[in-house]
């Protein structure tokens, strides 16, 4: 799958985007790989934060796959030419008003893996002429292709945030 242009994406999510080097799939699969990896570490505190206002390491990986699934969605109906304008979505109301505690390690790995493993299989049977579909998302124009690299870059981006912000060994 070709990257996308500038022009097939919001300019919010080229941050992400360009965290992608080679392959999106291979991305994928190698994000999904330092997911189990770090979700495997011995004494992980997934309750950690590393600020007063910011999610723990559990509520990052629910947002990580809450956004992977939202993006394959969108990536989904626009690749089987639905032309609804789809609406955005509130990333921290879907944190704040639930309660995920109660997920520990393996939960969130056997989540990730279903997750993630989805995503990869979407796009992997995708045609060609459908990953170039163009649809409407947050009120942006956005192609189906814009979307793999937003959802492997957006794994990459919080992985760095686990390294740099967390202090995670990855």
């Amino acid at each position: 799958m070709n990257r996308p242009l500038i022009s097939e994406y919001n300019e919010y999510y080229h941050r992400y985007i360009i965290n992608v080097k080679g392959d999106v799939l291979e991305s994928m699969q190698n994000n999904l790989e330092q997911y189990v990896k770090l979700l495997s570490s011995p004494g992980l505190d997934l309750d950690h934060r590393y600020g007063p206002d910011k999610w723990t390491v559990r509520e990052c990986i629910i947002h990580l796959c809450d956004t992977d699934r939202i993006f394959a969605y969108r990536a989904l109906r626009i690749g089987r030419g639905d032309d609804t304008a789809l609406a955005g979505f509130e990333q921290d109301s879907y944190i704040e008003y639930n309660d995920f505690e109660h997920l520990t390690a393996q939960d969130l790995i056997a989540m990730i893996k279903t997750t993630i493993n989805g995503t990869i299989s979407l796009f992997r049977h995708m045609k060609k002429e459908d990953t170039e579909k163009m649809g409407t998302a947050s009120n942006s124009p956005v192609s189906v292709r814009a979307l793999a690299y937003m959802t492997a870059g957006h794994a990459i981006h919080h992985l760095n945030l686990f390294e740099e912000k967390y202090g995670l060994t990855i």
